[in-house]
């Protein structure tokens, strides 16, 4: 399960990174991947990176990128992973970057 959530995760980081075109993705980066037991669905966490990397609506316009992109992003893993049936796709905001970048500010704060 780990292997197939790792190569799940980089082939879907490349496509969102070349072949998606929504503008929504444009900063979207793919955290981790969690799959189910069996291997029916994958827990697609995702973050922003740049200025608003935790901004509540760049988030969700990620969100609904990601959403719009995913039928195309699940035939493509279909093509590229020889596995015996696709996991469905499921996309959730990730708040670790934007939680780290608070907490590095705040030390930086706390240090001056």
């Amino acid at each position: 399960m780990l292997r197939v959530a790792e190569l799940i995760q980089s082939e879907i980081a490349n496509m969102v990174m070349r072949d998606v075109k929504d503008p929504r993705v444009q900063h979207v980066v793919i955290t981790r991947v969690e799959v189910s037991p069996d291997l029916r669905v994958a827990k697609v966490y995702f973050s922003r990176y740049g200025e608003n990397q935790g901004n509540a609506e760049e988030m969700e316009e990620g969100f609904k990128g990601l959403e719009r992109a995913g039928g195309f992003l699940q035939r493509k893993l279909a093509e590229r992973l020889q596995l015996k049936s696709t996991p469905r796709l499921k996309f959730f905001f990730d708040h670790s970057l934007a939680y780290s970048a608070e907490i590095e500010r705040l030390l930086s704060d706390v240090r001056r």
